[in-house]
């Protein structure tokens, strides 16, 4: 009874409670053309500082038991750092407060304040409410990266930026691989893929976009040796893309039928790929990995079961990231060394975005995370075409590719970075759209159009 009762609470929450929150804190805000150089530097430093900069743990509790590494420390630091500038820029300008309540960063905003209050409930609470101030942290520093009036024309240079970052970060990494004769994944990380991908779909959208042959050339590159499995079978998400983002609503409709059957699809051969041997020797030819490793989706299709089952009775989760992290505290660690074998116990993450969402919060999670992904589809709606074409796909592709990786609904990680200048090209888009159109409508909490119309008017 009492989980029908929260079950319905939730429901309620976000059919009638989440349009009032949203009408009622929404708010409109001029882009911020924030410096580029300090908060880009900061953002890129802690987001590859771990690869050249780790000391690896096989054990999930190990932050418990042994305390923090100097890597984890470096992190602290870099996280104080940031949110030192953030602060000294608001004490400047208090309206920068105000942007992450602009839509369509709401949701997630409002997500993020939800992963905090599940610090109560939490397994590990000092965990989570760090996660949370970290993920809040560099979640502003990324709005104000990218939250700027020519982000269409320099979203391409941003994200090639921090492409080459990354390169250069890993070029040990791959030249070692290269030299053993890898090349697919030569610097693996599941992460990075997103971003080389909304670069370089970004370019191939837009005929007129500037350095279109090096951004592509770039974007190519990294992808490959970012690559997984996972993340190249995702690369399918342009078909329904272009279909959602097509004037015609026949096409419209047919392309939302479309990516129903490619996520089944996905789930089916990323869980069941043995059945189709053929493809599956293909798959391992072309992407330098054992078929065995592929067939069973690098251990997922064993550990996401036990992981379900550890979580199912949590219907508000076990506190944001920790949850994820933590999962052997909610399980027997003896169940799962025969589940998983001895090795295999010490899970660090669901390596699901949405299994992450449920892990962290639940059943609000798992709606928030519906909500976000379908605030950045409405909004990139109202965009022109080829920028429509873009945000869709790409809004299709985080979710197929979060089907294997944290996505953005464990912590802050890179691809939270792309998903935010996503959110900004919408929004800029929008009001620039609603400049255009003229519209009459001062409703914040309206469509995309009329947000951007209630901007203009003020």
């Amino acid at each position: 009874m009492h989980n029908m009762l929260l079950s319905l609470a939730i429901v309620v929450w976000f059919l009638l409670a989440y349009p009032m929150a949203r009408h009622h804190l929404a708010t409109v805000t001029a882009p911020q053309n924030v410096p580029l150089p300090v908060p880009m530097t900061l953002v890129a430093v802690f987001a590859f500082m771990p690869l050249v900069f780790v000391v690896p743990r096989t054990d999930g509790n190990a932050v418990l038991e042994e305390g923090l590494t100097a890597s984890n420390i470096v992190t602290l630091v870099l996280t104080g750092l940031t949110g030192l500038y953030l602060a000294v820029k608001v004490v400047m300008d208090r309206r920068i407060l105000l942007v992450p309540f602009s839509m369509p960063y709401l949701p997630f905003t409002l997500m993020i304040a939800v992963n905090g209050l599940s610090t109560l409930w939490s397994i590990v609470p000092a965990y989570t409410a760090y996660r949370t101030v970290e993920l809040g942290i560099f979640y502003l520093a990324s709005i104000l990266i990218f939250d700027r009036s020519d982000i269409e024309r320099r979203l391409a240079d941003l994200l090639a930026i921090f492409v080459v970052v990354w390169l250069v970060a890993v070029a040990p990494i791959i030249a070692e691989s290269l030299a053993s004769g890898i090349v697919f994944s030569a610097a693996k990380n599941n992460m990075m893929p997103l971003v080389c991908a909304a670069l370089g779909l970004l370019v191939a959208f837009d005929p007129r976009a500037p350095r279109r042959a090096a951004y592509l050339l770039l974007a190519l590159i990294g992808f490959i040796i970012a690559g997984s499995a996972a993340s190249t079978g995702a690369l399918v998400a342009v078909v329904p893309g272009l279909m959602i983002a097509s004037p015609h609503r026949r096409i419209r409709i047919l392309g939302g039928v479309t990516a129903a059957l490619v996520v089944a699809a996905f789930l089916v051969l990323m869980l069941g790929l043995s059945a189709f041997p053929a493809l599956l020797d293909l798959l391992s030819a072309l992407l330098q990995k054992p078929p065995d490793e592929l067939a069973n989706a690098t251990g997922r299709g064993t550990f996401w079961p036990t992981f379900i089952k550890a979580t199912q009775d949590h219907l508000v989760g076990s506190g944001f990231s920790a949850g994820d992290r933590f999962v052997q505290l909610l399980t027997s660690t003896t169940e799962l060394a025969e589940e998983l074998g001895r090795d295999a116990v010490f899970i660090t993450s669901s390596h699901n975005m949405f299994l992450s969402a449920w892990a962290g919060t639940g059943i609000v999670g798992i709606g928030f995370a519906a909500v976000v992904l379908g605030t950045a589809i409405r909004w990139g709606m109202v965009l022109h075409l080829r920028h429509r074409r873009f945000i869709v796909t790409m809004v299709i592709f985080l979710a197929l590719n979060g089907m294997t990786t944290p996505g953005i609904f464990q912590d802050w990680n890179v691809n939270v970075l792309g998903f935010v200048a996503m959110l900004a090209y919408c929004r800029i888009g929008a009001l620039r759209r609603g400049r255009e159109a003229g519209l009459a409508m001062v409703r914040t909490g309206g469509g995309p159009l009329r947000v951007a119309q209630a901007w203009h008017a003020s």
